[in-house]
């Protein structure tokens, strides 16, 4: 198990994209990293996957060879009390978002290996997360024993996942170590597979939701990689495939449709005589018809009280707003009925009349704003 990882610095590339991009310049394929005992090389290739390898606890040489696409090569010794290796390529994700907002992560790998008979070597899917922070392992093989308790099922799993084609364990660790964000307390959560393998595909998305399903909540993603990993142990991986692959991404906003005004030139024109339109509460505020003072017919925003939003009190809104555009001039004329005793919100009322989308031209607004504010006695 790995102690006394430090994993500096913030990334940086947020990839949201169907998959990682393919070509890598022909002249920066073959491109190695070599560490003499502990030490660290990290970055981005041309290829845009993300690199690092790591070492730790050991005086011993290792190297990183870099491929196309995802792929590496790798030769460590660590063998000796509590020496750490690692070297894996991935996506740095920058902890923006959840995974959910990712819309499905996969990984399609392929490897060829060997380790030796000391210590303990896995081949996984790895990262961090932040807010809270947590390491997490898919152990898809190993040699001699398998993270965190020696063999799959071994101790007290959380429960299980079938996936991919066999059961996976699930595992919660509380440690007190580096992280990527200092020496600190976080958590690790793994996926140990039942039966190794050394090609596939990750359904890596599927182990969040089933360890989220366990109680054991993901934070933001700072990365998603395939990870090559030694415990006082010495071997060799050629991995021949790594392709992660992301979903498209948050559904990008919509564009507002221009909407024509009617023949008086109205872009929306409201009064309520056959109840609250389109209006809504905004947050815990309810719209409901009323008759005013006249007979005529309104509505009345309740329910909102000034200390979930002191500075604007209750309030209702229309979401045909979003039909007033930058550039134009609108005339927006306002009843508010108002209490004597909150007379001194009558500024701060019609300011808010006017919409922040048409603060640019608010002296525009001004001119043609109409507003009659009477006044009822408490």
């Amino acid at each position: 198990m790995k102690t006394n990882k430090f994993i500096s610095g913030i990334v940086s590339a947020l990839l949201i994209a169907a998959n990682i991009p393919a070509a890598l310049p022909a002249n920066a394929a073959g491109q190695t990293y070599t560490l003499n005992g502990a030490g660290q090389h990290k970055g981005t290739g041309p290829d845009g996957y993300s690199y690092e390898i790591w070492a730790a606890d050991t005086n011993q040489p290792s190297s990183m060879t870099l491929g196309d696409n995802g792929t590496f090569t790798t030769k460590w010794n660590c063998a000796g009390p509590s020496g750490n290796f690692l070297a894996r390529r991935g996506i740095d994700m920058g902890s923006t978002r959840k995974f959910q907002d990712y819309n499905g992560i996969t990984c399609d790998f392929d490897v060829s290996w060997s380790a030796s008979s000391s210590g303990n070597s896995r081949l996984c899917i790895y990262g961090w997360t932040q807010n809270p922070l947590v390491e997490y392992y898919i152990v898809e093989d190993w040699k001699n024993w398998c993270p965190p308790n020696g063999t799959p099922g071994a101790g007290s799993p959380l429960g299980t996942v079938d996936l991919d084609g066999a059961k996976y364990y699930i595992y919660k660790e509380n440690r007190n170590s580096y992280t990527i964000e200092g020496n600190k307390p976080f958590v690790q959560y793994f996926s140990v597979r039942s039966n190794g393998r050394t090609s596939g595909t990750i359904s890596v998305s599927k182990h969040f939701e089933a360890w989220e399903s366990k109680g054991l909540q993901m934070g933001k993603m700072y990365e998603v990689a395939f990870n090559v990993e030694g415990w006082e142990s010495n071997g060799e991986a050629n991995v021949k495939k790594n392709t992660i692959t992301l979903g498209n991404g948050p559904e990008p906003e919509k564009p507002v449709e221009p909407v024509e005004p009617d023949a008086n030139g109205y872009y929306f024109n409201t009064d309520f005589e056959s109840g609250k339109s389109n209006w809504t509460g905004r947050g815990s505020a309810s719209v409901s018809a009323s008759t005013g003072y006249d007979g005529s017919k309104g509505i009345v925003a309740s329910d909102r009280t000034d200390k979930e939003y002191p500075d604007q009190g209750r309030r209702s809104t229309d979401n045909r707003i979003n039909q007033v555009f930058y550039g134009c001039c609108h005339s927006l004329p306002v009843h508010i009925m108002q209490n004597q005793r909150h007379r001194q919100q009558r500024h701060g009322l019609i300011k808010h009349v006017e919409s922040d989308q048409v603060a640019a031209h608010r002296q525009c607004v001004k001119d043609s704003l109409r507003n009659r504010i009477e006044q009822i006695e408490a």
